[in-house]
């Protein structure tokens, strides 16, 4: 038996059923626009990541988080243009979790990844009709590799 973690992702209704062959229900419709379905795998063997690679890689648009299990930390993930993009993130948030290590530098391919992930959820959100989480351009000071200005 595999690590089994809690996995939550929103799609077209359209697709669902591709999802639901991957061991998803539907969690709720209510409070997204017409056309929309979040679904949810309560127990997914390894974060069902093969499954989401797959589909993504078929053009299927989605996005989600999984929790952390015993083998993997948890994560938030986005299916977009045939992609699969998938950063960790925080506790209770879609947001991307950046490490920093002790010498107070940021590690610079998970800060790639963590912008890569930014787009396309936000792609993703636009595709669905939501509002874009696109925030305004940070200072670069702020952003570039290495000690922070704070």
């Amino acid at each position: 038996m595999g690590d089994r973690g809690y996995v939550e992702l929103t799609c077209l209704a359209a697709d669902a059923a591709l999802f639901e062959r991957a061991g998803f229900l539907e969690e709720f419709r209510p409070g997204l626009p017409l056309g929309l379905v979040t679904l949810a795998d309560a127990e997914a063997p390894d974060g069902n990541i093969t499954a989401l690679q797959d589909l993504a890689s078929k053009g299927i648009v989605f996005r989600g988080w999984h929790d952390a299990g015993g083998s993997y930390d948890g994560a938030c993930f986005a299916g977009l243009d045939g992609r699969f993009i998938e950063v960790p993130r925080l506790n209770h948030s879609d947001l991307p979790c950046i490490e920093v290590h002790v010498d107070g530098t940021v590690d610079a391919g998970q800060l790639e990844c963590a912008g890569a992930y930014l787009r396309a959820a936000d792609a993703v959100a636009r595709a669905f009709g939501l509002p874009s989480g696109e925030p305004e351009p940070i200072a670069e000071d702020v952003t570039r590799v290495g000690r922070s200005t704070c």
